[in-house]
Parts: structure tokens; sequence; C-alpha cells
């Protein structure tokens, strides 16, 4: 079981997500990086946890773990999401929605949103990659 972070988890979620057959589909003409930032949270998550995605011919070419949001904003990713660790663990957990999370401002989302509205039919391989995804989270015994 991966834990949450971690680059071990990243590396489970996107050999699960180019393994599902939808994600082609969903990730035709998709251009442009991808940066998510998770913020640390005092007795959670002791130091933020940045990844740096990288989208290739409709799958996920490349995906690291980046030692400080400082690392990320040189890369300038076309989206940028930033949240604290406790809102990601409840978009993983699948208690909370994530359009309501932008709309309600509990995620920072930078970049065009159109072309991820426009993909909202496929949110359902995000809720099925992560929910085959066995997550230990690092406050959780």
């Amino acid at each position: 079981m991966a834990k949450f972070p971690s680059k071990e988890w990243v590396d489970e979620a996107v050999r699960l997500t180019n393994e599902d057959p939808e994600c082609a589909m969903a990730g035709k003409g998709w251009t442009g990086d991808f940066g998510a930032v998770v913020e640390a949270e005092p007795g959670k998550l002791a130091k933020a946890f940045v990844v740096h995605v990288v989208p290739g011919d409709c799958r996920i070419e490349k995906a690291r773990v980046l030692a400080d949001p400082d690392d990320l904003d040189e890369l300038e990713p076309v989206y940028l999401a930033r949240a604290p660790y406790s809102v990601w663990k409840q978009l993983l957990k699948g208690t909370l929605d994530p359009v309501e999370a932008v709309l309600k401002r509990r995620i920072s989302m930078k970049g065009d949103l159109q072309p991820l509205i426009e993909r909202m039919k496929y949110k359902g391989i995000a809720d099925r990659v992560f929910a085959q995804l066995r997550t230990q989270f690092i406050d959780e015994p």
C-alpha cells in the first residue's frame, strides 16, 4: 500500500491512470503540463509535497516529485493546483467533489479551466483510478 504523499504513490497513480482504457480518450488533444502542491499542515504533513506531470500521447508521459514549490515555479506549468494536505485527502477519498473544491476556493487552480471543464465527463476515470489505488495516508496509523 503506497503512502500519500510519496513518489511511490505518484508512480502507482500514473501506472493505473495509463492502464485505464478511457484514459486515451480523455487525454486526446490535451496540451499543457500540470503542477500540484500538497501544502504542509501542522500535525498532518510536515513539508509541502510537489509534483510535476507532463502529458504525452494520450497518457501521462512523466511525473516527478520536486523538492520545493519554488522548483515548480521555475517550470511554469500550464496548470497549477494548490491545496492543503487535508483537502487533497478528501479529494482522494471521494468525500469532496473537485468542482466544488475549486468553486469554493478550497483548492487553488491556475490555468485555463475551459479544457478541464470540457473533460468533466471523464471524471469517472479519476474516481476509478483512486478507488483502485490502495492508499495509506501519512497522518493515519
